[in-house]
């Protein structure tokens, strides 16, 4: 019994091993706004912001590689750096204990080159802790009372030989949305955020579990796969390197309630998301990808080998299904993030969802189902140093990742929807004018323009175009229906006074009409938002807590 308690030991020492390298960097994480910038200021060259969410390891291994020449003469660029190298410096120390390549002698160099004390050799630790919490106010003037949340997040990690990792992040919160599919306990809700084991090597990484998976460069949200969706339970496997990607992935969705017909009592509904995607660089000017996907299902049903199969193309497997087997909803996208000049980034998606050919039948005349993302930034614009100006255009169609059949196909995971956050029927217009005080303050002016039409990814799915013959045609205005117009002028507010917190602030004047979908209704609101974000890290060996800064 010792001898295998022995035994035990011994091989959970092997595991727990001091590093994140291999954590997902939540979407939501700070340290995005400072890579954001950097990248368009010209860091960071071969970072492909349309593969995100970035791994901690893929960001200090950027940071290692940082141009310090250029850095000397920007101190607030080199500030902000030095910010991020606070918060990933346990994985540079562990790639600096690489016995093969440079990043021992590129740490070195940073660490002097900052002030930085050398780093301590440590004995190995057992266990890796985190946690991180993040509270704040919402105040919506005379309309709403003041409303306060807080989110905690706990956190682990155990490694082994940096090729094989466990993950775990734990969130509890005071406030859920109103579509929160969940258990609430004396006012508190919960569940795994991140929960995973993961294997990689130079060409290839693995992954089984809870983790959160993001497709293309937009800003504000993404088409496909996007930071708006809660974390997918998944396999997934990528092989590649810097210039050529292709990764693969199967998630299983949470069940819906499906009436199949009146007679029937309501059953649920097993679905399945299958996908592909294949991206390059070039040269690190251009970063174009190609992915695919398929979400099927149904009550009773189970993984169809062929969506599985990474190398099959969905569409056509799809139209040639065999009797029994449930076909599904393929979505194409299309995404690009170039620089086409110094400070200036122009990027993109197009999504597809269904696209009509025939015009046979009323059912032909469905409108097309597409959806659209262009964006430009400018860095230091009009020669004002420490500067970003953003322009975004985003545009979903009427009834896209919706589905007339099958409504275990409607493309929502949780009640929330996978692809853009505000679902479909919508043209939005984003600007936004970004400048950095200091290396730990970043003020922005912001003005949107949002038309949103009625209907959603929830909600039925119109068929109108069904009331009209080939002959007559159909036509709808977009958005359809009676459009809802907000405009939303602001100002926000980022100050991180010490590398473990940081504090936002934001207030924006909303006005609407045809507010709620409501003819000839107006609506004016005042809005006004505060967070604190805290964090601590720090891990036990034999008994002892270590502090990691």
């Amino acid at each position: 019994m010792n001898r295998i308690l022995s035994r035990s030991y011994l091989f959970l020492c092997l595991l727990l091993f001091p590093i994140f390298s291999q954590e997902t960097l939540p979407p939501y994480h700070w340290a995005y706004q400072y890579i954001d910038y950097l990248k368009v200021q010209g860091y960071f060259p071969d970072l492909p912001m349309n593969n995100r969410p970035f791994s901690r390891e893929q960001l200090a291994m950027q940071l290692l590689k940082v141009n310090w020449e250029r850095l000397n003469q920007n101190p607030v660029e080199k500030g902000m750096v030095e910010q991020l190298y606070h918060e990933f410096l346990p994985e540079m120390r562990e790639l600096g204990k690489q016995k093969k390549g440079e990043w021992k002698d590129l740490l070195e160099e940073a660490l002097s080159l900052l002030g930085f004390p050398e780093l301590k050799e440590i004995r190995q630790p057992s266990l890796q802790l985190g946690v991180f919490s993040d509270m704040g106010l919402e105040d919506r003037g005379k309309e709403e009372k003041p409303q306060g949340r807080g989110e905690w997040h706990s956190r682990f990690v155990m490694n082994w030989k940096n090729r094989i990792t466990l993950y775990n992040n734990f969130k509890v919160f005071n406030r859920a949305p109103e579509n929160y599919i969940g258990k609430e306990y004396r006012g508190m809700f919960g569940y795994v955020e991140q929960g995973y084991i993961g294997w990689r090597s130079r060409w290839i990484q693995a992954k089984f579990g809870r983790d959160f998976l993001q497709i293309g460069p937009g800003r504000s949200g993404q088409l496909l796969m996007s930071d708006n969706s809660r974390p997918f339970d998944m396999y997934f496997l990528r092989v590649g390197n810097d210039v050529f990607n292709f990764r693969f992935w199967g998630i299983m969705l949470d069940r819906r309630s499906v009436r199949i017909n009146e007679q029937r009592p309501p059953e649920f509904a097993n679905r399945y998301l299958n996908g592909h995607r294949f991206s390059v660089n070039f040269r690190n000017r251009v970063f174009l990808g190609v992915s695919e996907v398929i979400l099927y299902g149904g009550p009773g049903m189970g993984w169809e080998m062929g969506f599985m199969n990474p190398f099959t193309i969905y569409y056509m497997h799809n139209v040639n299904v065999e009797p029994g087997v449930s076909a599904g909803n393929v979505l194409l996208n299309l995404d690009w993030d170039a620089y086409i000049a110094p400070g200036v980034e122009f990027y993109g998606e197009f999504l597809l969802d269904d696209f009509q050919i025939d015009r046979q039948q009323p059912a032909d005349l469905e409108p097309n189902e597409l959806g659209l993302i262009a964006g430009v930034k400018w860095a230091n614009p009009f020669r004002v140093k420490k500067t970003i100006l953003s322009l975004e255009y985003i545009q979903v169609r009427n009834r896209t990742y919706n589905v007339l059949r099958n409504e275990w196909e409607k493309y929502l995971h949780r009640n929330e929807e996978i692809g853009y956050a505000f679902g479909n029927n919508l043209e939005r217009i984003e600007s936004n004018l970004s400048y950095w005080v200091s290396p730990g303050m970043n003020v922005q002016l912001f003005a949107n323009l949002h038309r949103q039409g009625e209907g959603s990814v929830e909600g039925e799915f119109n068929t109108d175009y069904l009331n009209y013959t080939i002959e007559e045609g159909y036509d709808e205005p977009f958005p359809f229906g009676i459009v809802e117009r907000q405009l939303q002028l602001g100002l926000s507010l980022f100050f991180k006074p010490h590398p473990l917190t940081h504090i936002r602030l934001e207030t924006s004047w909303n006005d609407y009409s045809n507010y709620q979908h409501q003819t000839g209704v107006s609506h004016q609101e005042f809005i006004f938002r505060f967070s604190l974000w805290l964090q601590w890290n720090a891990f036990v060996e034999g008994g002892k807590w270590f502090k990691m800064e």
